[in-house]
């Protein structure tokens, strides 16, 4: 069950994702704060803190804390699965008990959303113009 209803993603998002363009574009870093980012820690700030979210020097990357843990992402060229796969990775090394994901909320729209990874399903489903994990 997602928690806390989501983010809704800006429309591009929708066919650049299922027409097979979905990286973090030009300015990687900053699409990666300003699109998923920021609207994540507003949602997860009832369950840990997302905080010193900063875009590397030279905009390719980002960098930021869940909780007491930090992460780092270099996201030139990176995909926006693997985006989401990297938060996942950096969720679980934090222990906490999240997982993102970017759910189809109604016809084309997408919306980022946390679920508690303890409830993710044995078997995964990968979103059409997505790469399996």
């Amino acid at each position: 069950m997602a928690i806390g209803g989501g983010f809704v993603l800006d429309s591009d998002w929708y066919w650049r994702i299922y027409e097979g363009e979905a990286t973090l574009g030009d300015t990687p870093g900053a699409t990666a704060v300003r699109d998923f980012l920021m609207p994540l820690s507003r949602l997860a700030k009832d369950q840990v803190a997302i905080d010193s979210i900063a875009i590397d020097p030279d905009g390719d990357g980002v960098s930021f804390r869940i909780g007491d843990h930090p992460v780092a992402i270099r996201c030139r060229d990176l995909r926006v699965e693997r985006f989401v796969e990297a938060v996942n990775q950096s969720f679980a090394a934090a222990q906490v008990d999240l997982a993102f994901a970017i759910v189809e909320s109604r016809r084309y729209e997408l919306r980022g959303v946390l679920v508690a990874r303890s409830e993710l399903p044995a078997t995964r489903r990968i979103a059409r113009g997505t790469l399996p994990p």
